[in-house]
């Protein structure tokens, strides 16, 4: 039947415009990749340098109304968006919004027993809108709910806590003896390291953060260096910088010195960690994942986007990072570059886009084409009605018998003729079967032995029949035209 042969000019050129589409939406988004991954363009503003750089300042905060902050020694960015300034001097927290807007004050001397706090040195905020706020002269971390009225208070009877970071539903404390993991009501989980100069050991650590992998890195500040430890094991991953002699600490210039003194530290989302070197007056950069030198940024001074001997950093969603610069009476905004979506996939994955266009590709290639078998009849009428060109338009082999082949080999050159011999055995089943002539029969034989899809091209009803019966598709000439009109016809329509 002839619905039953597809094998059209229409379908190849849906098969190339299939392909060509495919190109186009992967060309797109290979584009789409690159505009997402590439490093965040920041327009220049007030108080910002180069186009190039990557660490830029946004703005300053010294206060509200015309109260000033006083020795602000930490800060951090919330999930909520909110910069939330220990202003140590004033015993306060201080919230502003990621504009510098002035929001609310936690006076920690104005509020009730036991939820006092003085000279406030870190404080932290968690994703249900909690905030933390450690004072080691009290050693004490007061909780407050997101409504800022005081909840809970943690105490440190037998440690000195120096920082905090708040990760997940962990809270993580720096102290003289240890890093302390707890929960955000106060129960411990467990410590990591002691006091000491080895690996794993700390000496008054001035901050800590955390990254998804539970590795803690750590701003060592007595022993004048940065460890990322890993929280599970107690082990040091990495070290940069060494302790240096107490006596020799102060005026030690050797090249073994990595930090006047680290401070505090915070990790950005393309795995950089920033440390403050406080004496240094300057930022240190470091590769969270080996612990080596980026760069170092910034310069001592009092203008807007230098430091004086700054105290406390924080990393915030979108690429803000606060500097609590201490002796400025102040804390500075600064944006870095950040990722964006795609930075957070894996850069392998766009490139599965290609396997719907590789596997295109392979099955053009490699798909059974139909063979089509012709009988003489068949071929006469192509020669008489003068459509054998039209024909090899779309076959290309015409499959024959030998003797069909020696009649018309010397005809034609295109469609290609291909001489198949009938196999004895098969041609005497069909012949007793179907008691055509002995030419049918062999045509008959050679369409029914073909291997995959196959077609018979012939005119004459009882060999149709018989391939009817064989279940093999067959169209005489007629049909062949009427099927290709129709093919070009639904074309023409496609592409008005």
């Amino acid at each position: 039947m002839a619905d039953k042969v597809i094998y059209q000019e229409r379908e190849i050129r849906k098969y190339l415009i299939a392909l060509l589409i495919l190109l186009f939406l992967l060309l797109a988004l290979l584009f789409a990749y690159y505009i997402l991954t590439r490093p965040t363009q920041f327009v220049a503003g007030k108080g910002e340098v180069s186009e190039q750089a990557d660490f830029r300042f946004l703005f300053s905060i010294y206060g509200f109304e015309g109260d000033l902050l006083l020795r602000p020694s930490s800060v951090c960015i919330g999930p909520d968006r909110r910069i939330y300034i220990a202003d140590t001097g004033k015993h306060r927290v201080v919230i502003f919004d990621l504009q510098g807007n002035y929001i609310a004050t936690l006076n920690g001397k104005t509020q009730r027993e036991p939820y006092t706090f003085s000279n406030p040195v870190s404080v932290g905020a968690s994703e249900d809108g909690r905030v933390f706020v450690l004072s080691k002269q009290d050693k004490k971390i007061v909780i407050f709910n997101r409504n800022l009225r005081p909840t809970s208070f943690i105490e440190f009877p037998n440690v000195l806590p120096t920082a905090l970071y708040i990760k997940g539903n962990r809270v993580y404390v720096a102290s003289d003896r240890a890093i302390l993991i707890g929960t955000l009501e106060g129960r411990l989980v467990r410590q990591v390291g002691m006091f000491g100069k080895g690996k794993g050991q700390f000496d008054l650590p001035g901050g800590l953060v955390v990254d998804d992998n539970e590795i803690i890195y750590v701003a060592d500040s007595l022993n004048y260096r940065v460890q990322a430890i890993d929280a599970k094991t107690g082990k040091a991953k990495w070290i940069y910088g060494k302790p240096l002699p107490p006596e020799e600490a102060i005026m030690f210039r050797g090249p073994e010195r990595k930090f006047g003194l680290p401070a505090s530290i915070t990790l950005d989302e393309r795995g950089r960690l920033y440390v403050v070197d406080g004496t240094n007056s300057e930022i240190v950069v470091l590769d969270a994942k080996t612990g080596k030198l980026i760069k170092t940024i910034g310069e001592i001074g009092h203008q807007d986007g230098r430091f004086y001997y700054p105290d406390g950093i924080y990393y915030g969603e979108g690429g803000y990072i606060a500097v609590a610069d201490k002796f400025n009476d102040r804390v500075e905004i600064f944006r870095v570059p950040v990722p964006g979506i795609a930075g957070l996939i894996p850069r392998w994955l766009p490139w599965l886009a290609l396997l719907p266009l590789i596997f295109l590709l392979i099955w053009l290639l490699f798909r059974r084409r139909v063979k089509f078998v012709a009988a003489p009849d068949f071929i006469n009428a192509a020669i008489e009605r003068e459509y054998l060109k039209e024909i090899a338009r779309s076959i290309k082999k015409l499959y024959v018998t030998p003797a069909t082949f020696e009649m018309f080999a010397n005809q034609f050159s295109a469609p290609e003729l291909v001489k198949v011999e009938a196999e004895k055995d098969k041609l005497k089943e069909i012949q007793e079967t179907f008691k055509l002539d002995l030419e049918l029969t062999e045509v008959l034989t050679v369409a029914y032995q073909l291997k995959g899809k196959k077609a018979l091209l012939a005119e004459g009803e009882p060999i149709r029949k018989a391939a009817d019966k064989l279940d093999i598709a067959n169209m005489n000439l007629d049909e062949l035209i009427k099927s290709k009109e129709l093919s070009e016809k639904a074309d023409e329509g496609a592409a008005s």
